[in-house]
């Protein structure tokens, strides 16, 4: 019986991922054996090479499954071949290859890379820490071990999570056309932010061993998230899915440098991150927003605004963070430090909470509250609150902290972005300068104050576990006998002063600010050249029509669906398969 022209492609391309699978059980076994890093590096070497491959036969698969005429799959299957082997040898011809990935789309190649890359990455450098490592038992046993303990952290871990997958991404469904991208698109970046963020910082932290998962490094993943929401904020409804994954990929990295500077070099104190989580989110994406949407008109768009519903459904994700926000700022500290923290967010949160209110009717010329400002400045308190929130500020100062950046981000709502908007072409989609830059830079002020003012007066000897680097050096008198106190956790310093402490606070707001502007900028001239990126038409801004397929609406009328997907679409922007000749 005869084999036509489709059948031989469907057997090579299952030869050919038969021969994957070998290879990859065998490179598994040499790996498993083997404690060289040489030996690591080049199986993940070989791993991303098979992975291309196996992409490759993936792509053949599609082919086969869409085509519908032997002699185009068999022309298609030969213009793949010829293609991938162009890319891997001549870079000159590289561009050619655009117009054959264009068609299956540009998200879905990026995320299947990065989401391999990942998983080898995963796969040759963490592990579990060393109470969680079963093949570490015999150690752990005789020796003890350093691994954080997971029920003093788990509960509070729930609530940031909570924070992060709810509270985010319902408070960006205020927006009456973009609830599928505000909720869906929010757990998409949340899971590749946190897989990216053990990677990144596991890099920094792990001096070239291994990088070792605990609770604390999960936590510090979903900070790490929060500020990559915080970034999506200022650009919702403005990019695409494409875009944003980008914008993560890059972010994490700044972040992570960023964070590495502010806490490792300058010793800043900042619990609740008002620093280098808010005040680096909302600048790096006020920054992205101006570059990505520059040559886009995105101000008064019709798709822009709220609905009844949008507006309740953004009121849940409202409740959310104000009920968890005290976990986030409070996660991390010692015992005494926790307790400050929850208390003092929670009573800034209060405060933020009645200010908003009274500030919202006040200025309303029909002393009416506006639902913009309950939905986002009630929780500027829990920002304002961070940097200090283990801090001596006491009850009253918590208060007066949240009352005023309620103010603050009230009237950011109704004076300070619509001047922006107007003077320098800076849209803010869900105001992130009002709920997170001005009430990061409150704290970060009220910062420099209270390490100005820190002495054993307010803090006793617990001033050396508040404030590590204001802590003698190690051997030095005063070390060893703050040592016989058994002060937890107790860390030789470099011994600062308080003014220098509070120099070190504003370095770090300063250094912040210019890096997160610089890098959001820089980041977002990057993705708005080309069509790689996948820019949203501007007609489609503020809408889910491109990326998701729609039910019907109130009136019965279905989305355009002479439009083809952005994301994986198959017929989208080359010509047909037979015009295609080889050269």
């Amino acid at each position: 019986m005869p084999v036509n022209n489709s059948d031989t492609v469907a057997l090579n391309v299952f030869v050919q991922m038969y021969f994957c699978s070998q290879n990859i059980c065998v490179w598994v076994i040499i790996f498993d054996k083997s404690n060289s890093h040489v030996t690591k590096l080049t199986f993940l070497y070989r791993m991303f090479a098979l992975s291309i491959n196996y992409y490759n036969c993936f792509l053949q698969c599609i082919i086969l499954l869409h085509m519908r005429y032997e002699d185009e799959r068999e022309i298609l299957y030969q213009r793949i071949r010829e293609y991938l082997l162009l890319f891997a040898h001549d870079k000159r011809r590289a561009p050619e290859l655009m117009i054959m990935t264009g068609r299956i789309g540009w998200f879905a190649i990026y995320t299947a890379l990065l989401q391999a890359m990942l998983i080898l990455v995963f796969m040759g450098f963490v592990k579990y820490d060393t109470f969680y490592d079963g093949t570490q038992w015999n150690v752990t046993r005789h020796h003890g071990h350093e691994t954080p303990d997971l029920r003093s952290y788990y509960p509070m871990f729930q609530d940031i999570h909570v924070m992060i997958v709810i509270g985010f991404g319902f408070l960006m469904t205020f927006l009456k056309k973009y609830g599928f991208s505000a909720v869906g698109l929010n757990l998409l970046l949340t899971a590749i932010t946190i897989q990216l963020a053990i990677m990144v910082d596991g890099i920094a932290r792990a001096r070239g061993k291994a990088i070792t998962l605990n609770i604390v490094n999960i936590i510090n993943a979903d900070f790490c998230c929060g500020t990559i929401l915080i970034s999506f904020g200022a650009v919702l409804g403005k990019t695409s899915p494409t875009q944003m994954l980008l914008m993560a990929t890059l972010e994490v990295i700044v972040y992570t440098i960023n964070l590495y500077l502010c806490i490792e070099v300058l010793g800043i104190t900042d619990l609740g991150g008002s620093i280098v989580i808010h005040t680096f989110g909302a600048y790096f994406g006020l920054a992205f927003s101006r570059t990505v949407s520059r040559k886009v008109n995105v101000i008064e768009h019709p798709n822009e605004g709220s609905s009844y519903v949008s507006d309740i459904f953004s009121m849940i994700g409202t409740v959310f963070l104000w009920v968890y926000w005290p976990s986030f700022n409070g996660a991390l500290g010692n015992d005494k430090g926790i307790g400050r923290a929850i208390i003092n967010t929670y009573l800034g949160l209060a405060g933020a909470v009645v200010a908003a209110f009274l500030t919202s009717a006040w200025v309303s010329r029909k002393n009416q509250f506006t639902m913009v400002h309950i939905q986002n400045a009630t929780l500027a308190g829990g920002v304002a609150i961070g940097s200090v929130a283990d801090l001596m500020i006491q009850p009253w100062g918590a208060l007066c902290i949240g009352c005023t950046a309620g103010l603050v981000a009230t009237l950011g709502y109704i004076y300070l972005q619509p001047w922006l908007v107007k003077k320098i072409g800076l849209h803010d989609s869900c105001g992130v300068h009002n709920l997170h830059g001005m009430p990061g830079l409150i704290s970060g002020v009220v910062s420099i104050g209270m390490s100005l003012f820190a002495s054993e007066t307010f803090y006793g000897k617990d001033l050396y576990v508040q404030f590590p680097h204001m802590s003698p050096p190690l051997n030095s008198s005063l070390y060893l006998e703050l040592k016989g106190l058994d002060l937890e956790p107790l860390e030789p310093g470099s011994g600062r002063t308080a003014s220098q402490q509070a120099l070190c606070q504003a370095v770090a707001i300063f250094a912040t600010l210019v890096i997160a502007i610089l890098s959001g900028a820089l980041t977002g001239l990057f993705l708005s050249c080309g069509g790689r990126c996948e820019p949203v038409d501007p007609r489609h801004l503020f809408s889910d029509i491109p990326f998701w397929e729609l039910p019907e609406d109130e009136d019965g009328v279905l989305k355009h669906k002479d439009e083809p997907g952005k994301l994986f679409s198959i017929q989208a922007t080359v010509p047909s398969i037979g015009a295609m000749k080889l050269n």
